[in-house]
């Protein structure tokens, strides 16, 4: 099976018969931005992703492929890195262990400079951010909450959430969340 997340979205929507229009309303993602993310045009974002896989009736893990699907405790420093989820974070690489009936995940992330257009999220579980380099700002229910290399944050994410990096550097951080989504 290919790597890339957009070929995988289309692999599953045509053996499920699933037209991009059904797809689309589906997903309530437009069949025009369906496309561009088939053909590899656009990046998607988590909650795309998500709304994606929900659509597709499969768990967001199954749009991404690791080269042992068995237990796995121990991750590399550099961790598994999603490709195709360039769209918020400059790179996001997982790094919590794979096994079956896991509560949580963690995961590594990187945002450009200057990343204000991050997708406000809601949905079940708690996310936990620890900042390592720059400054984010957490906006959590319109609320800002700004957190610098050092200091971190941990809400519940039924609050509708966002985050950005108003910096003029990269803002590098550490996420721990649940349920696992990968």
């Amino acid at each position: 099976m290919e790597n890339n997340i957009e070929i995988k979205v289309k692999k599953f929507r045509k053996e499920k018969g699933m037209t991009l229009v059904a797809l689309s309303e589906k997903s309530g993602i437009s069949v025009s931005f369906l496309s561009q993310i088939e053909n590899g045009r656009t990046a998607m974002t988590m909650v795309t992703l998500s709304k994606i896989a929900r659509a597709l009736e499969l768990p967001m893990k199954e749009l991404f492929e690791e080269k042992a699907m068995k237990d796995d405790y121990v991750r590399p420093k550099t961790g598994y890195v999603l490709e195709g989820m360039q769209h918020n974070y400059k790179k996001i690489s997982i790094l919590s262990g794979r096994f079956a009936e896991r509560r949580l995940e963690g995961f590594h992330m990187t945002m450009e400079p200057h990343f204000m257009e991050f997708e406000e999220l809601q949905h079940p579980g708690e996310e936990f951010f620890y900042i390592l380099r720059g400054k984010a700002c957490f906006l959590l229910d319109g609320k800002a909450h700004e957190i610098e290399a050092g200091e971190s944050i941990h809400f519940p994410s039924t609050i509708p959430h966002r985050v950005q990096n108003r910096e003029g550097e990269e803002l590098e951080m550490i996420c721990v969340i649940t349920p696992p989504m990968f």
